[in-house]
This record gives structure tokens, C-alpha cells and sequence, in this order.
């Protein structure tokens, strides 16, 4: 028997479920003076994605589209991914794509306006950007620029936003005065050796179809993973991942501890990413 296909699912682990209820509920809440701004940390790796698109999928589910909605696309929860170096309105440009705008050489002179017209037109509850660290460790002029533009976002689109990225967003966003009293901050830590990454690898091995999930999760099999995995969610997954591809190799499904150390063989030393 061979191991199920690797798919996307979730994990919900206590911090994991924290986050994804506490976006859910700011976006449940009605639109108010100084909506929220959630700043979702912690290293590359663990889950913040995962967390996004778990948010976005039950949001989603609460705010279906009303009858008799009309000719305007329905989009509850708006997510996206900025580019780098930006400006506004690079920021705004990316916005109206993922709204379904067509971006034509004259959009730019409206892109700002336009965006937070189509939030209420489309009924959206909820704005994410994802891997925001990139665009906030620009220069200072371009962090400048985003943060402007994110508060005109929130405020006058009058929508939560969700910001998600490595630990250096939460320190941009404290030295933020208005930014800073606007926002919830939510850390993934890393995990710790032992039952908590016991529990990791259960969950983690049973989502990915692996035999005999609770096998993997003892001792003997658990702690190379975990003292490699540098407490990564993502680094778990890699290394059950290729400690399957290295037991499939010898016409096996069961995982030893054999295969996890040649699995490992194929990760560096450093913290993986």
C-alpha cells in the first residue's frame, strides 16, 4: 500500500486555531470607525499560508452570496500577495487584480479609489496579505508608502485587514503609533522537543496518508525529526515527505528509522526554510 497523495490540509494545532477564530471573528464583526489590523508572525515555515486560506475558506462558508446579488463579482475575503519594492501603488494595482478589475494603462490614475469602491461593491469582509515582511523591509520610503496605504485601505475601505509575515512585521507595525493601537498581534512559536511535536508529527503523518501515523509519532522516530526540524511545521512535513519517497524507493510503505536518517542526509545542517 502505498502512501495517500500529498495534499493541502489543515493542521490545527491550538495557536493555528487561535488565529484562524480571531480573524474570523474580527471579519464577522460590522464595519467600524478604525476596523482591525491583524499581524500574523512567526518564521518561514510555519503555517501562516495555511492559516489564511483556512480563515478564507470558512469565511467563505459564513458570507455566501446573497440572492438576487446582481452583475457585481462577490468576493468576501480578498487575498493576495504584494510585490516587492512597492509603492501604493503596486499595491493597489495587485489589489484590483485579484478584485477581477482589468488593469489597462490608464488604471493607475484610479487604483486607489477603485480598489476600496469595489470592497463594498463586492461585499468584502476581510482583506490578507501575505508575506508582507518582504514589502516592509524595503527602503524607508517604500515602508512609508505601505503603511500609508495600508491605513487608507482600512480606513477608507472600512475592512479588516490581515497582514502576514516573519517576526520583523510585528516590530514595523509597533513603531507605527496609529497602526500600532489598530492592531492584534499573533505569534506562531516554534515547536517545542517532545509532546507537542509528538502530536505535530501524529497529525501531520495522518493528513498525509501515511502508515501507521501513531508509529512515527514515538520517541525513537520523533526526536531526529524534531531536533532536524529546528521547530518548522513546514520542516516536519519535508522530512516525512522525503522519509516516505526513501521507504518507497525499497517497495515499502512503513517508515523506519532508517529511512528518516537518509532522508535527513538530504537536508542541510542550518535551519530549513
Amino acid at each position: 500500500m502505498e502512501p495517500a497523495p500529498s495534499l493541502p490540509f489543515w493542521i490545527a494545532f491550538d495557536e493555528a486555531r487561535n488565529a484562524v477564530e480571531t480573524i474570523v471573528d474580527v471579519a464577522h464583526d460590522d464595519p467600524e470607525e478604525r476596523p482591525t489590523c491583524i499581524v500574523l508572525v512567526g518564521d518561514s515555515g510555519m503555517g501562516k499560508t495555511s492559516i489564511l486560506r483556512e480563515a478564507q475558506r470558512r469565511l467563505t462558508a459564513d458570507f455566501p452570496e446573497p440572492p438576487n446579488w446582481g452583475d457585481a463579482r462577490y468576493q468576501p475575503v480578498l487575498r493576495t500577495v504584494i510585490p516587492s519594492s512597492p509603492t501604493s501603488l503596486k499595491i493597489n494595482l495587485a489589489l484590483l487584480w485579484q478584485q477581477g478589475w482589468p488593469v489597462t494603462s490608464t488604471t493607475h490614475k484610479v487604483a486607489d479609489l477603485r480598489v476600496v469602491d469595489l470592497l463594498g461593491k463586492q461585499g468584502t469582509r476581510l482583506v490578507a496579505v501575505d508575506n508582507v515582511h518582504v514589502i516592509l523591509t524595503a527602503s524607508g520610503k517604500a515602508r512609508r508608502d505601505t503603511l500609508d496605504a495600508f491605513r487608507y485601505l482600512m480606513s477608507a475601505g472600512n475592512v479588516p485587514l490581515v497582514v502576514a509575515g516573519l517576526d520583523v512585521a510585528e516590530y514595523i507595525f509597533s513603531e507605527d503609533v496609529e497602526l500600532a493601537s489598530r492592531s492584534i498581534i499573533l505569534r506562531l512559536p516554534l515547536w517545542e522537543p517532545g509532546e507537542a511535536s509528538q502530536r505535530l508529527i501524529r497529525a501531520l503523518a495522518r493528513g498525509m496518508g501515511l502508515v501507521e501515523p501513531d508509529r512515527l509519532a514515538e520517541p525513537d522516530l520523533a526526536e531526529p525529526i524534531c531536533a532536524a526540524s529546528h521547530g518548522v511545521t513546514g520542516n516536519f512535513k519535508r522530512i516525512l515527505h522525503w522519509s516516505a519517497k526513501v521507504a518507497k524507493r525499497d517497495g515499502r510503505s512503513l517508515i523506519t528509522r532508517d529511512d528518516i536518517d537518509n532522508a535527513l542526509k538530504r537536508f542541510p545542517p542550518y535551519r530549513l526554510l
